[in-house]
C-alpha cells in the first residue's frame, strides 16, 4: 500500500517550493542563472533532490521537464520533448505528427529544428548522463547559438558536464555547476521536526533522533520515513516498512554495477571510511583473489564518478549513503 502524505512528505518530486526544505537558495541561483542566459547543472548523488529542484525551478518558470532516466539516444529524447511539446499545448509551425514518424529516421534534424520552433523557453533535462549520443554536444551547441531555449541538466555523474559537451567554453559561456549534498545532522533534525508539525503528525524527538541516525542526511529515506509515518504507521513499523522498501531499491541499483565496482562498494560499505590499501584488501577477500591496482581504482574510481562513494581525503574515502551502506552489511543486499 503506497504511503499516504501531506507535501511537505509527499516522496514523488515536488513542483512548489512551498513544500520544499533547505534549497531556497538553490532554486534562486539556478532562476537567476537561467534569466542570465546561464545554463546550469546540477549534480549529485540519488535521493538527494536533484529532481525537485529542477521540477520547482521548470514549474515557476512555465518550462518542459524531460526525464530521460528510463531512454537512451537522441530518437528517445526527441520523442519525449515532443510529446511535452503537445501535453503543454506549446504553439509550434510544426507538424508534430509527422516529426514523430520521421524521428526514427532523422532524429538530430528533428530535434533541432523542433528547438529552434520553441522560442524562449525553459528545458529541463533530468539524468542527462543517460542520453549516450556522440551527437549530443552538437546539438546543445546549435542549440545555444541558434535558439532562445535555455537548457538546465541534472546528473548523478560527476563527468556529467564532459558528457554533455566535450567543452563548455564553445557555448560561448561555461555551463554552471551546483552539488546537491545530502543534509547535515542538524537540517536532518529541522526537516522532520518542521514537516512533521506542518502535517500534523506527532513524531518524539527521541524518535526523530532515531530516524536521522538511520538515514544519514539522505533527503528521499527521510521523506519516505514521513511518509510511513504519515499514513498511520508507528516508528517501529515505519522503519522496518522502509528498511524493505530500500532492499530492493538499493538492491536493482547495486545490480547495474560491474563485478569490481560491486566487491569494491561492498568492502566500503563494510568500513564505512577506510584508506586505498584497505578497502582493496577487504575487497580481494570478499572475492577470494587478488585483483590488479589499475582494475581496482578504476572501479573505485568509478564509484566516486557514480556519487556512491568520496574522497575525503587524499587516498581516504567513504561511502556517501550511510543508510545504504549499513543495509549492505546487515542483509547482504
Amino acid at each position: 500500500m503506497s504511503p499516504v502524505s501531506c507535501g511537505f512528505f509527499d516522496t514523488r518530486p515536488k513542483v512548489s517550493r512551498d513544500f520544499v526544505f533547505g534549497r531556497d537558495d538553490v532554486i534562486n541561483e539556478v532562476e537567476r542563472l537561467l534569466n542570465s542566459g546561464f545554463w546550469p547543472v546540477i549534480l549529485g548523488p540519488r535521493r538527494v533532490g536533484k529532481t525537485t529542484v529542477m521540477r520547482v525551478v521548470i514549474n515557476e518558470l512555465g518550462g518542459i521537464y524531460i526525464d530521460v532516466s528510463t531512454i537512451m539516444g537522441l530518437k528517445g529524447l526527441g520523442l519525449r520533448l515532443i510529446d511535452e511539446v503537445k501535453r503543454l499545448n506549446i504553439r509550434v509551425k510544426l507538424n508534430l505528427a509527422m516529426l514523430q514518424l520521421d524521428i526514427e529516421r532523422r532524429p538530430m534534424v528533428i530535434i533541432e529544428g523542433l528547438i529552434r520552433e520553441l522560442g524562449d523557453v525553459v528545458i529541463g533535462i533530468d539524468e542527462v548522463q543517460n542520453i549516450i549520443s556522440p551527437k549530443l554536444p552538437s546539438l546543445l551547441s546549435v542549440a545555444y547559438n541558434e535558439s532562445r531555449v535555455r537548457f538546465i541538466f541534472s546528473g548523478s555523474l560527476v563527468g556529467t558536464t564532459r558528457l554533455i559537451m566535450k567543452s563548455p567554453e564553445s557555448l560561448g559561456r561555461p555551463l554552471i555547476r551546483f552539488e546537491l549534498r545530502p543534509f547535515t545532522r542538524e537540517q536532518s533534525i529541522e526537516f522532520l521536526r518542521i514537516s512533521s508539525r506542518n502535517c500534523g503528525i506527532n513524531i518524539s524527538d527521541i524518535e526523530i533522533e532515531n530516524a536521522v541516525n538511520e538515514f544519514d542526511g539522505i533527503v528521499g529515506w527521510l521523506t519516505y520515513y514521513g511518509s510511513l509515518r504519515s499514513s498511520g504507521k508507528s516508528h517501529p513499523e515505519a522503519m522496518e516498512a522502509l528498511r524493505s522498501i530500500a532492499r530492493e531499491v538499493i538492491k536493482d541499483e547495486l545490480s547495474k554495477l560491474g563485478r569490481y565496482e560491486l566487491v569494491t562498494y561492498r568492502a566500503l560499505a563494510t568500513l564505512s571510511r577506510a584508506r586505498w590499501i584497505e578497502i582493496k584488501r577487504l575487497a580481494e577477500s570478499l572475492i577470494g583473489h587478488s585483483i590488479d591496482d589499475k582494475t581496482f581504482t578504476t572501479g573505485l574510481k568509478a564509484l566516486v564518478n557514480m556519487y556512491m562513494v568520496r574522497e575525503v581525503e587524499r587516498g581516504i574515502y567513504e561511502v556517501i549513503d550511510g543508510y545504504m551502506a549499513r543495509l549492505v552489511r546487515e542483509y547482504g543486499v
